[in-house]
């Protein structure tokens, strides 16, 4: 693997997953990023189990396709200290280095085997749908009183989406486990 980015664009990247990777995990895959170049485009994931957080790059410079995996924190770290605007160099040196090259700056990383990252087989784009921003902030706002804030009790915490069509019309169905169930025409 080995592929050419600006560091702007990898800095904003990365601090989009501050929020989901957390600091201590007993699993230390769960502590790195999910990095695949290939197509011109670098795909970053990130997950905690609960959540998979999955951002694009687009029009990279990809020399030789592959992935790998590596610590966000230290990563991230590296990537804003940085030259802003420069040209980062990431090459895969042997399976467990990442070489980060920038200027007269040279990092290796330590990276795992992305074989171990913990990703589903679905198809994240064939669920992909649009709403306006206001239409869902409604649909939130009528059914977050039925959302448990009792962290012991995670399975009637959190809000389930279901997209289908009735009658030619695309609804987003949300049903809280039988709390409430209601309809909002999004076309």
């Amino acid at each position: 693997m080995k592929f050419n980015l600006n560091q702007q664009d990898l800095q904003q990247a990365l601090s989009y997953f501050q929020g989901v990777i957390e600091k201590r995990n007993t699993l230390p895959i769960l502590s790195n990023v999910l990095l695949d170049a290939s197509n011109s485009k670098l795909t970053i994931t990130a997950t905690d189990l609960d959540l998979i957080f999955v951002h694009q790059i687009k029009n990279i410079e990809v020399i030789e396709e592959g992935k790998t995996t590596t610590t966000l924190s230290f990563f991230y770290d590296i990537v804003r200290k940085l030259s802003s605007g420069k040209k980062i160099n990431l090459s895969l040196s042997d399976k467990s280095k990442l070489q980060l090259e920038s200027e007269k700056s040279i990092f290796n990383l330590n990276c795992i085997n992305p074989s171990e990252f913990p990703l589903t087989d679905e198809n994240f784009n064939d669920n992909e749908f649009s709403i306006n921003s206001k239409q869902l902030l409604k649909l939130l706002n009528k059914c977050k009183f039925s959302v448990s804030n009792d962290e012991t009790r995670h399975y009637v915490s959190g809000i389930y989406f279901h997209q289908t069509e009735v009658e030619d019309k695309n609804y987003l169905i949300n049903v809280n486990f039988l709390f409430q169930m209601m309809k909002l025409d999004i076309i």
